[in-house]
């Protein structure tokens, strides 16, 4: 059998077992599971979907995800409350840096809104009933029934731009175009 097989079988019998992810998660996380072929299992759940929960994050319930896991990023010594949405491409990170303002992980209270793209970021509190907008950049506490919004866009009018996606291959400055790799030619 092969590994793969063997780890999708695995996967199968454990999310019966414990009843889902959730019940997986919390196994491995109150009895301190450090085997890691249940933590390679637990995390290739999430990379399915490009995302990264820890599996000590803590939760007081289980999140809405209406856009399921995708692009969620949740480091491991969050705490979350009950009741919360968690849009696609969510990061809830801990800050690592240990001379900065706020090191640490978030702590977010019941029934908080967080929107698509969004990122909260170190050891901060948002109260019960906040809500964060698409793309906000949250990096001190909110008190409860609160809303953090991405500064408004600023639209600047331009004339000629040049929005070709260049890179390098085998050597050569290339431009993507209609699904073809273009060499840039030297104009000298």
């Amino acid at each position: 059998m092969s590994n793969n097989l063997f780890t999708k079988i695995s996967r199968r019998y454990y999310l019966k077992k414990y009843k889902g992810i959730w019940g997986f998660k919390e196994y491995l996380a109150q009895n301190d599971i450090q085997n890691p072929k249940l933590i390679e299992m637990y995390d290739e759940y999430f990379k399915r979907y490009g995302a990264w929960i820890g599996v000590k994050a803590q939760f007081a319930g289980i999140p809405c995800f209406p856009h399921e896991f995708y692009g969620v990023f949740i480091s491991g010594g969050t705490i979350i409350g009950k009741n919360v949405v968690i849009f696609q491409h969510v990061t809830i990170g801990s800050n690592t840096i240990s001379d900065s303002k706020n090191p640490g992980c978030p702590t977010i209270g019941n029934n908080v809104y967080i929107g698509a793209g969004a990122k909260i970021i170190g050891n901060i509190t948002l109260g019960d009933n906040c809500r964060i907008g698409a793309n906000a950049i949250v990096y001190e506490d909110m008190s409860p029934h609160s809303v953090a919004l991405q500064a408004s866009t600023r639209i600047i009018q331009k004339t000629n731009l040049d929005n070709r996606f260049f890179g390098g291959k085998n050597g050569k400055l290339v431009y993507y175009n209609d699904g073809d790799w273009i060499e840039v030619k030297n104009t000298e």
